[in-house]
């Protein structure tokens, strides 16, 4: 596939402040650049940068209303007041819990921890809920609260305490609880505003206990990336020791999900914790009951931990196999809508605690924003999300329709809405409209973006342990990705059953080894602009670039051979695929008349490809998509025979045959 190739934005490139960090830092000017890139452009903010420890954490008490909170946790432990901490079900509203309830528990606190159910009660706190709650003292929100301005407001009218913590974006009207802890608030003081609720909870944590509030910082770390806030300033401090902890002295359930996910992983990294962990103790929420996460999390029982953990496995697995019945079936159901510039689809057994994950594997797959709903326990009525791409502000599209929704909110990346059926296919109309008006063709492209172009001379295991040095990597600091312009493939092998390949990457006589995963060996392009993260290989420590894009333009074997393979899986064509793909009666038989003088006069090909252009020069308008649904057709009903060895060899048989015997035919007609 060819790519349109960006550079990430830099925020510097002056070459006098590379120079100066090079020198200063003892690095080289490759990751001055990088650094420069990243808006980290003097020495200083360098080596806080490259040093993350414990003085980068800020003092909790910058919170404007943080001493009266802590005065009022502590007034209700000491009247043995009911504590009840308000969750999330994700894996940060699971992790901000766990955090709080073993503060509180360690304060011999009468304390519970109330987890939402995701389609009982959708995100945040319900007035149902909050009723169930009657006779406690103190509630104290974490992950959630701060929209929630009637359900604080009946919490109060049931003499109920509240605190809310929260880091969200702040509503014009904020509840009237007792006290709020939000960074993202108006008049807020504390001076870092990305923490995610976990890293909201933490601070609570360190002005209840001080220093030792250092032994939950790994669930903080766990947290802040699978929410995705920016791994910068008081984040990557606070990944940065969590991740140590994680590697030296982990919490208890953290250690048995490990042990379960990954028993073969040397060290656990942010990458680990993003797409190992995180997921499975998402899938609770997303599928079962938040509680189980929470458990793991807050525990310390070896053999229920262990069980635990087993579950979240199997719950992930499960999660898995539904976003993958929901891409299917998605990806399936787009048909027509490949002409346009957004997707929205819905089905009634979607689950809703999928679409999410499944709408931004269909947009990746289209390069068009993607909205998929799935259906409620309320008749007629849908909930779902959706996922953009680069370019396209999604929550600006939405909301120019915001008068079909029962409910609507999110940010340019991602939205979530809940809708009545009969207003569907008006939202879809109306949203192509908004798109086709504001956005144009080349914004559907798909891009790939890089943070440096590099030599394969340049690649060695000196330079990648300076890359390294930016770990950890995440939201706003990505790992580096770099781009080697033209290169030659070469040696390229199967490897994992050819469910992947290694390769050597050569250019101008200089080559490091590379490896992609998930691709074939036969789909491996021979030349290519190439994008990946490099790494050392742990068996013979020379550097590899882990390739993540191939891009170039597709041969006409590549062109017949991805076709092929699309007739025979396709199992339901849509209108737009019968147009590329099939073949009227004149057009099989023009083939068929070209191939049979090939047959007769034993003229072979190279390839596939070159079978193409030859049938290609003799009928006009024919495609290797059409080439391939003719080939394919009369080899189903016994007219023709391609043979392999070193060449291609067409055998072509007479016979008259009916076209419906083609199973194929059939369905494309």
């Amino acid at each position: 596939m060819k790519y349109v190739l960006k550079q990430k934005p830099q925020i510097s490139d002056d070459r006098s402040l590379i120079v100066e960090l090079s020198k200063e830092l003892g690095i080289s000017q490759m990751t001055a650049r990088l650094l420069c890139a990243r808006g980290i452009v003097t020495v200083e903010a360098a080596r806080l940068f490259l040093n993350p420890d414990v003085s980068q954490l800020n003092d909790p008490f910058l919170f404007r209303d943080m001493r009266d909170v802590v005065s009022m946790i502590k007034h209700t432990i000491a009247v043995k007041g009911k504590i009840c901490v308000y969750g999330d079900y994700d894996a940060d509203g699971t992790s901000a819990c766990a955090i709080l309830y073993q503060v509180l528990k360690k304060m011999q606190a009468k304390v519970e921890c109330f987890l939402p159910d995701r389609m009982e009660h959708g995100y945040g706190l319900s007035i149902e809920s909050i009723e169930k709650l009657k006779g406690t003292e103190l509630l104290l929100t974490v992950d959630c609260g701060i929209t929630n301005v009637a359900e604080i407001a009946r919490a109060r009218e049931l003499g109920m305490k509240t605190i809310v913590t929260d880091h969200h974006e702040c509503p014009p009207v904020l509840p009237k609880a007792d006290f709020i802890i939000n960074p993202k608030c108006p008049e807020e003081t504390y001076p870092y505003h990305d923490l995610c609720g976990a890293g909201v909870a933490f601070k609570i944590a360190q002005a209840l206990l001080g220093k030792d509030a250092l032994a939950y910082i790994d669930l903080a770390a766990l947290a802040t990336i699978a929410d995705i806030v920016p791994l910068q300033g008081e984040n990557r401090a606070i990944v940065a020791l969590g991740l140590k902890k994680i590697n030296s002295d982990p919490n208890p359930g953290i250690a048995a999900l490990a042990a379960l996910a990954c028993p073969k992983r040397n060290e656990i990294d942010a990458q680990t914790v993003s797409f190992v962990l995180a997921p499975r103790i998402n899938a609770a929420g997303r599928i079962s009951t938040a509680r189980i996460a929470f458990e793991l999390l807050s525990d310390t029982n070896e053999s229920k931990l262990e069980q635990l953990a087993k579950q979240l496995c199997e719950l992930n697995t499960d999660r898995q196999k539904r976003q993958e019945k929901v891409v299917n079936e998605a990806i399936e159901m787009v048909g027509d809508a490949k002409d346009g510039k957004i997707i929205l689809l819905y089905r009634k057994d979607w689950d809703i605690g999928i679409v999410g994950l499944a709408a931004s594997k269909v947009s990746e797959a289209f390069v068009r924003p993607t909205v998929l709903l799935g259906g409620t326990e309320t008749d007629g009525v849908f909930t779902g999300s959706a996922r953009s791409i680069d370019g396209v502000n999604i929550y600006e599209a939405l909301k120019s329709q915001a008068q079909f929704y029962e409910k609507f909110g999110g940010h340019s990346g991602a939205a979530g809405l809940t809708i009545k059926e009969d207003n569907l296919k008006q939202l879809a109309s109306r949203l192509n409209s908004y798109m086709n008006e504001h956005y144009e063709d080349d914004v559907f492209r798909p891009v790939k973006y890089y943070d440096m172009e590099v030599k394969t001379g340049d690649i060695g295991n000196k330079l990648i342990e300076e890359f390294d040095r930016l770990r950890p990597f995440g939201h706003k600091n990505e790992q580096v990705e770099v781009l080697v312009k033209r290169a030659s493939i070469r040696d390229i092998r199967p490897i994992g059953e050819d469910k992947h390949a290694k390769f050597r990457i050569e250019e101008n006589k200089r080559s490091v080894n590379g490896v992609v995963f998930g691709m074939q060996a036969a789909d491996v392009p021979s030349v290519a602009d190439v994008v990946g993260v490099l790494n050392v290989n742990s068996f013979d420590n020379k550097p590899q670039m882990i390739v993540n894009t191939f891009s170039f333009d597709e041969t006409l074997k590549q062109q017949y051979d991805k076709a092929k393979r699309y007739i025979e899986t396709c199992a339901s064509p849509s209108d737009v695929d019968k147009e590329i793909y099939f073949c009227e009666r004149e057009t099989l038989l023009q083939v068929y008349v070209i191939l049979k003088g090939v047959s007769d006069q034993k003229i072979s090909f190279l390839d596939e490809g070159a079978m193409v252009a030859f049938l290609k020069k003799y009928v006009d308008g024919l495609s290797a998509s059409k080439i391939a649904f003719g080939t394919l057709v009369l080899s189903q009903i016994g007219l023709l025979e391609i043979q392999k060895s070193d060449r291609i060899h067409i055998m072509i048989k007479n016979g008259k045959r009916d076209l419906l015997e083609s199973a194929i035919y059939q369905k494309f007609s």
